[in-house]
């Protein structure tokens, strides 16, 4: 090739390096450009065809090599439908070709962009700061899942979002074994339920029992809350549904294997596992076959027996016998000998009891559960509705049977006419357990239903779904931003804005990317200005070293020329 070789060598170098300046201006142009990626510069040798051993020299190229792969920094935004991507995938986008009758008119073909700037237009749609709209699937409202395989131009809806009426409570909470309402006292056995005898002018039991306007004040006094929801009928008309919980009956019982003497003070509302105040003038007494007795007083007077504490405490002080609480919560009474042991007592309230080892229990509790129908009724109109459903408990704290279930049938709250509502408890929703608060512990209370609302604003969860915010607090999702990824996303053809367009050598988009969306979040360029600092300066360089070559081979042709002078 020779010095005019060496020259059109040195000549291509410039070229190649104002390329790769060409590429860094625009890297540094855009590195606070959303979504940007940088053009890396890819220097290629041509060399012409030759022998081994006289190879000639060729020229230099310089191609352009995209970084689609790398990914930007991901920041916060403050704009809640602003999106980025984190890991691989591009947003599905359409392009607008006109406006038609005030409708936005875009075309068929799909685009890709990791700009997640969205904003929403006054048609509705998300439009980046690109110029690219997003798309989605749409969200069906019944399922709650992407209706479609094919994406399309996300659109939100201004109009009212419709009420919805109540068709289903959730309602789970644990009634204390003990109930202490305004009427319980410990030391009236009994006090802490609800006596239906006091509500003989009316039928509070049963599906259509109720507590009169008359009696409500007596009703609240021997109950306790349990808690209120507000329902909604289909106009969206709302009604506060106030609960309560009732305890109608408690028996207690002693297990027995053969019959023996009766004994008083065992009886009402298992006083001995509760330390309820046992009824006075009543004795227990306890006799083995040797002969030796003893007797136990009950009554709040001196060395009287007035709890199950104290009459465990005195039968093992007795020194004959022996009383404790089992882990079933049952009282135990057994000679220290082996002897057998007979039972004895005087009073009211007598029970069978066993000769030798006894045993007491709590029996079942009974509860009923009451909505308040009209907080202003007076003399025989309804206040309170029973549900109409016995819950029994046994000794564990648990229904027996289970009560997963109860519906109010078309009920008017307050004068507001309603729809069937299913209060569902689930499986073990309502429990019985001791609560020295004496309420009923809510675990769980909502409903399905809701007034009419108007559009506040939208969002981006990290699910990738867009979702309607409304002014009755309602959030509806309405799309669900799909990703797509390419087999070689490094052959995508770039277009203005931040978008790709799909070739040939890039490959079908295959949906589902596997990068996860952040909401309220953008990716920014993936520029390092410091890193295209570097390259300018030995790109400055390289420059101005093939210019020595062109420098230096006219020189050598200048010397060539001055021969023949």
């Amino acid at each position: 090739m020779g010095i005019f070789g060496a020259i059109t060598t040195a000549v291509t170098g410039l070229q190649a390096q104002s390329t790769a300046l060409e590429h860094i201006s625009n890297n540094i142009a855009n590195s606070q450009t959303t979504g940007f990626k940088r053009t890396e510069t890819s220097f290629v040798d041509l060399v012409p065809d030759s022998p081994a051993k006289a190879q000639a020299l060729g020229v230099v190229n310089a191609n352009s090599r995209a970084t689609n792969s790398v990914q930007g920094d991901v920041s916060i935004s403050d704009t809640e439908t602003s999106i980025a991507i984190n890991g691989e995938g591009y947003f599905i986008v359409g392009e607008s070709i006109g406006v038609t009758d005030g409708n936005i008119v875009f075309n068929n073909e799909d685009l890709y962009t990791r700009r997640g700037d969205f904003e929403l237009d006054r048609f509705g749609h998300l439009v980046n700061g690109g110029g690219y709209y997003l798309k989605g699937l749409p969200i069906d409202p019944d399922t709650g899942n992407p209706a479609g395989s094919s994406p399309e131009i996300i659109t939100v809806s201004n109009d009212f979002l419709a009420a919805k009426e109540t068709t289903l409570v959730d309602y789970r909470t644990n009634l204390a074994s003990y109930p202490r309402t305004t009427a319980s006292d410990e030391d009236v056995p009994g006090s802490e339920l609800l006596n239906p005898a006091d509500f003989a002018n009316n039928p509070i039991n049963g599906n259509n029992g109720f507590v009169q306007g008359v009696n409500s004040t007596l009703f609240v006094e021997n109950s306790i809350s349990g808690g209120a929801v507000t329902a909604f009928d289909a106009g969206g008309n709302s009604a506060n549904i106030q609960l309560r919980w009732a305890k109608i009956d408690s028996t207690s019982f002693i297990d027995a294997s053969q019959q023996g003497t009766a004994v008083a003070g065992l009886s009402g509302s298992a006083d001995l596992l509760t330390d309820t105040a046992l009824s006075a003038s009543e004795t227990l007494t306890l006799q083995l076959d040797s002969g030796t007795v003893s007797t136990f007083t009950f009554g709040t007077g001196v060395g009287e027996i007035n709890s199950a504490a104290d009459l465990i405490t005195a039968i093992q002080g007795s020194g004959n016998y022996q009383a404790f609480i089992d882990d079933t919560n049952r009282l135990s009474i057994s000679s220290t000998d082996g002897e057998n042991l007979t039972i004895g007592g005087t009073g009211a309230g007598n029970l069978g009891l066993t000769s030798g080892t006894i045993t007491a229990s709590g029996g079942q509790d009974t509860w009923n559960l009451f909505y308040l129908e009209d907080s202003s009724a007076t003399g025989t109109d309804p206040a309170w509705r029973n549900v109409g459903t016995d819950y029994v408990f046994g000794n564990d704290g648990q229904l027996n049977p289970q009560v997963t279930t109860v519906t109010l049938a078309a009920p008017t709250i307050n004068g507001v006419p309603l729809g069937n509502i299913e209060i569902s408890h689930g499986t073990n929703g309502i429990t019985q357990f001791a609560d020295a608060n004496g309420t009923a512990q809510i675990t769980d209370i909502g409903q399905n239903g809701y007034a009419a609302g108007e559009l506040n604003g939208l969002a981006v969860s990290d699910e990738g779904r867009i979702v309607a915010n409304y002014s009755n607090g309602q959030q509806l999702d309405i799309a669900s931003v799909e990703l797509a990824e390419f087999n070689a996303e490094g052959f995508l053809r770039k277009l203005d804005g931040g978008a790709y367009q799909a070739t040939d050598e890039s490959g079908e988009p295959i949906l589902g990317g596997g990068g996860n969306i952040v909401g309220s979040a953008l990716e920014s360029s993936n520029t390092d200005i410091a890193d295209e600092f570097t390259k300018l300066i030995i790109t400055q360089q390289a420059y101005a070293a093939n210019t020595r070559i062109v420098t230096t081979g006219d020189e050598m042709i200048q010397e060539a020329l001055n021969m023949v002078r």
